[in-house]
Formats: C-alpha cells, sequence, structure tokens
C-alpha cells in the first residue's frame, strides 16, 4: 500500500469565507497543499457543512482570485484569540488548481 503525502507550504494569502448560514467573514491563509488549506478567522465554522473559499493570491507576479468550494477538517479556538480552520478542498477549478500547485511546487 502507497502513503501519497501532500507537503503545504506558508501561505499570507487573505480572503472571504462564505458560511452555509449567509454569514461572510474575512480570512487569512497560513498554509496550503493540492488538497486543503488552513486559515485563520475571526470566528469560526457555525456548524456550516461546506464553505467558499475566496481567495486573492499571487505568484511569481501574477495574482487570481481563487475559488474554492471546501469541506470542514477542523476548527480550533487559538491562542489569538481566533479560529483556526483546515478545510479540504471539495470543488476547484482546473484553473486554480494550477495556480496552486505552482506555489506549492516553487515553495514546497
Amino acid at each position: 500500500m502507497s502513503i501519497t503525502h501532500f507537503p503545504d507550504v506558508r501561505c499570507f494569502w487573505t480572503g472571504s469565507m462564505h458560511l452555509t448560514n449567509g454569514i461572510v467573514m474575512p480570512i487569512q491563509c497560513r498554509r496550503i497543499s493540492v488538497k486543503k488549506v488552513e486559515l485563520e478567522a475571526e470566528s469560526g465554522l457555525q456548524g456550516s457543512k461546506l464553505v467558499k473559499l475566496e481567495l486573492r493570491a499571487i505568484h511569481n507576479g501574477r495574482t487570481a482570485h481563487l475559488k474554492i468550494l471546501c469541506d470542514p477538517l477542523l476548527d480550533l479556538f487559538n491562542d489569538h484569540n481566533k479560529h483556526s480552520i483546515k478545510l479540504g478542498f471539495h470543488t476547484i477549478s482546473d484553473k486554480d488548481a494550477h495556480f496552486i500547485k505552482a506555489f506549492v511546487d516553487d515553495y514546497g
């Protein structure tokens, strides 16, 4: 049996997270891989089973507005009085996935 590891890298992109109850909150990306993202937000997931993530990304002088549907994996209250949230990618466009892969490959 083969174990596949997806490296994650530090990331400082900003954006917004849309919850299923209609709340939209600003977020700060902390780490990202080709399969998941870790971010920091003022509030938690509030029971959302699926969230829409919009990130303003930059890499090698190119910018992108990434839109990703995500499955919540973890929501912890951290020592900065914010929520540390891990999300797994549920649906992502090929273009956005390639942008993230190029970023991770260059810094991983």
